[in-house]
């Protein structure tokens, strides 16, 4: 989750959780583009990393998907509240769209 030289990325929020032997790490991003289409709007996204007992690392990333920051906490909120793991966040993110 790279970052290019027309892009300043920070991180908004971290949580971490211990469960069921497994340890997750949720991170609330932000992107603020220097792109002409988007020049200073920051886009939101969320990273969730998940790293097992036996120390194997599982990831995924939802891309730039919020404009504004008050939705953007509120989804991260629920990833963190209900223990969303990398494997179904593209499950999550789906229903959370045809909403």
């Amino acid at each position: 989750m790279g970052k290019t030289a027309k892009e300043i990325e920070r991180t908004v929020r971290v949580s971490e959780v211990a469960s069921g032997g497994a340890h997750y790490k949720y991170t609330l991003i932000v992107k603020e583009s220097r792109r002409v289409a988007s020049f200073r709007l920051p886009l939101y996204s969320v990273r969730i990393e998940m790293r097992t007992a036996d120390g194997r690392l599982t990831e995924a990333q939802t891309g730039d998907i919020f404009a504004d920051l008050g939705k953007a906490v509120v989804f991260y909120e629920r990833l963190v509240d209900n223990l969303a793991t990398p494997i179904n966040l593209a499950y999550i993110l789906e229903d959370a769209i045809t909403l």
